[in-house]
């Protein structure tokens, strides 16, 4: 079994056997083909968003909508937002918009939706402070913010983060002070989810007495700038002995950074990172991540079924509510080799047997990982 923190991927998911099995159900033809984008950041050489685009893609094939991939950068979030209210508004207009939101984006991005008369979706958290110009929460203020699909990023933070001082002090790698001297690489600032993370991080050393937590230094998420600037960090604070990094990527750069001090990833110094990627899981498997923490590959699954519904005019909120909160899995050295196995399986699953519209008889959603395991077949 995969170890996970919360019993199936959504938490407003029943429990397998609530509904009809999702493989004794046969599928009959959907009604139209959606239009479905997603609006996303991505940095150079990201190995993250490139899986979700991979997951959405296939999901699209099974389900039978049509999917388009916006794939915008990091440094400019000016040109990032302009981009973004361009194709809401876009001719012709998608049915379904999948965006995630940096500081600033929230109230022109509801207001654009509404004037489109197009359906947004936001894929992440907001900061807080924007929350009660757009309403607080989807389908009051603004009715075409149809719902939110989040991970708690801070739990991502502080399962990490327990994980890697566990660690360090198992092998007792701590500093002269007799503390274990922890360092951190974060997310960019312009997304409240780094912040919630790192807030994890900051939680995760207020709990332990023997940590001590030096210093955390943002980023742009790539793996380039995770080697230099925790090699500028390991430089610092030569103690230091668990590298806490916001990413997988920023992980993987941090890997690096610990080789090219003559140090040993997993030995002496402790890293890992917060996506469950292949890029994480590769790296917990040989040993020198201690951990990645995310929410499964397979939300991705589920999120694309629950926005393809909505297009198709069955909507998830009298079920699930219109903000859906996917649980966070840790996948450690034991667990890896499972969780990469079952990440990749999802290219066996066909995404009809999910979704109400396909099929007429399903009463409730069942995205539980039984259900999975039962539609990936042999694969798992």
């Amino acid at each position: 079994m995969l170890q996970a923190v919360g019993a199936s991927l959504a938490v407003h998911a029943m429990p397998a056997g609530a509904g009809p099995a999702p493989d004794a159900t046969t599928p009959s033809p959907a009604p139209k083909r959606p239009r479905i984008a997603m609006i996303t950041p991505n940095s150079e050489g990201n190995t993250f968003w490139p899986q979700v685009f991979g997951i959405m893609e296939h999901a699209a094939q099974t389900l039978g909508f049509e999917f388009t991939t916006h794939s915008l950068g990091v440094d400019d979030r000016y040109a990032r937002q302009r981009q973004t209210l361009q194709i809401i508004g876009d001719t012709p207009r998608p049915d379904a918009v999948i965006v995630n939101v940096v500081v600033g984006q929230s109230k022109p991005i509801m207001e654009a939706a509404e004037a489109a008369g197009v359906p947004v979706f936001v894929m992440g958290s907001i900061f807080p402070s924007e929350l009660p110009a757009i309403g607080q929460s989807p389908r009051l203020r603004y009715p075409h913010w149809a719902g939110s699909f989040e991970s708690s990023e801070e739990e991502k933070g502080y399962v990490l983060a327990k994980a890697l001082i566990q660690e360090a002090a198992r092998r007792q790698a701590v500093a002269s002070d007799k503390l274990i001297h922890v360092v951190g690489l974060g997310g960019d600032t312009t997304w409240f989810g780094s912040g919630q993370r790192e807030a994890g991080l900051v939680r995760a050393v207020a709990e332990h007495p023997g940590a001590v937590l030096k210093q955390v230094v943002p980023t742009r998420w790539t793996q380039r700038e995770g080697r230099w600037l925790a090699g500028k960090l390991l430089k610092r604070y030569p103690q230091a002995s668990v590298v806490w990094a916001a990413s997988d990527q920023l992980g993987a750069g941090a890997v690096q950074a610990i080789e090219d001090a003559g140090r040993h990833a997993g030995s002496d110094v402790f890293t890992g990172g917060q996506d469950m990627s292949d890029l994480g899981l590769r790296l917990v498997q040989d040993g020198r991540f201690v951990a990645t923490a995310a929410s499964s590959m397979l939300c991705i699954g589920q999120m694309a079924t629950m926005v393809y519904d909505h297009a198709c005019g069955i909507d998830f909120a009298a079920e699930t509510g219109a903000e859906v909160l996917f649980p966070i899995q840790v996948a450690t050295r034991a667990t890896a080799e499972q969780h990469l196995r079952f990440t990749r399986c999802v290219y066996a699953i066909d995404f009809r047997a999910f979704s109400k519209v396909h099929n007429p008889a399903l009463k409730q959603y069942d995205f539980s990982q039984e259900a999975f395991r039962r539609a990936a077949r042999a694969c798992t």
